[in-house]
């Protein structure tokens, strides 16, 4: 899958994911990057570069009707498919690189989503090796140079991952912001609830736990001042507002 979303509707969704139905679907975009938007705009108007889209596109040719014969694919009684293993010194390095792996998602630092998420770096980097090595027109066993560049990506991807699971994970900080800017937008009023907000269905703030959880952080900070009324049923909570939070 190629595409491209918002980092908002990603972050919700690893949110919803990580807290309620780990399907380990995300966990599979292993090349997912969350890239920030440079404050400066350039102008590029040129023609695209048609010679490295050749190369490109003859390589997806080639990849697609590849013959294993050809590249000396390797094959044993257990299985019908085949492959190519690592030379001796991409394994060794690879070997290295697994066991910091290894280590790393076993420490107990990490959230259950993102250790499960780079747990599946063991078959993306040989994945990514692969490729590497097959889009140098390479023959025969894995070679160092493609192993490396597979590593430096997935360090890249790692950094990305991190960030993406981060933002999911601290969802009430933005969605605090949001609630600031819709006061100040005169759209939330004293004695306003956390009904009012996730009804709206505004953007970042359609969830009602985020929406709880980014009120009682502006309580924490003095925007906002928590009125309970009691009721027969269900105490009901309104937010009166400080003036300052408007200014």
């Amino acid at each position: 899958m190629i595409g491209t979303t918002q980092p908002g509707r990603m972050a919700d969704y690893i949110r919803r994911a990580s807290k309620e139905n780990d399907d380990g679907m995300i966990q599979r975009f292993g090349v997912l990057s969350w890239p920030d938007a440079s404050p400066d705009w350039k102008n590029v108007d040129r023609w695209p570069d048609s010679n490295a889209r050749e190369r490109a596109w003859a390589t997806f040719e080639r990849l697609a009707s590849l013959d294993p014969d050809s590249v000396d694919a390797q094959s044993d009684k257990f299985d019908a498919l085949r492959f190519l293993r690592l030379d001796p010194t991409a394994q060794a390095a690879f070997d290295e690189w697994r066991g910091n792996l290894e280590k790393s998602v076993r420490t107990g630092d990490l959230g259950p989503a993102l250790e499960s998420h780079l747990s599946k770096y063991r078959k993306l980097v040989p994945s990514l090796a692969l490729i590497n090595h097959l889009a140098d027109d390479g023959v025969g066993p894995i070679r160092e140079a493609s192993l490396l560049r597979a590593l430096a990506a997935a360090e890249y991807f790692e950094a990305h991952a991190r960030r993406a699971y981060g933002a999911a994970l601290n969802a009430e900080a933005p969605a605090a912001k949001a609630i600031l800017a819709r006061i100040r937008k005169g759209e939330l009023r004293d004695g306003f609830n956390a009904r009012d907000i996730y009804r709206a269905a505004w953007s970042g703030l359609s969830d009602r736990e985020t929406v709880l959880g980014a009120l009682e952080m502006l309580e924490d900070a003095g925007w906002l001042a928590a009125r309970i009324e009691k009721t027969p049923g269900r105490d009901r909570v309104s937010y009166l507002i400080n003036p300052w939070a408007i200014r």
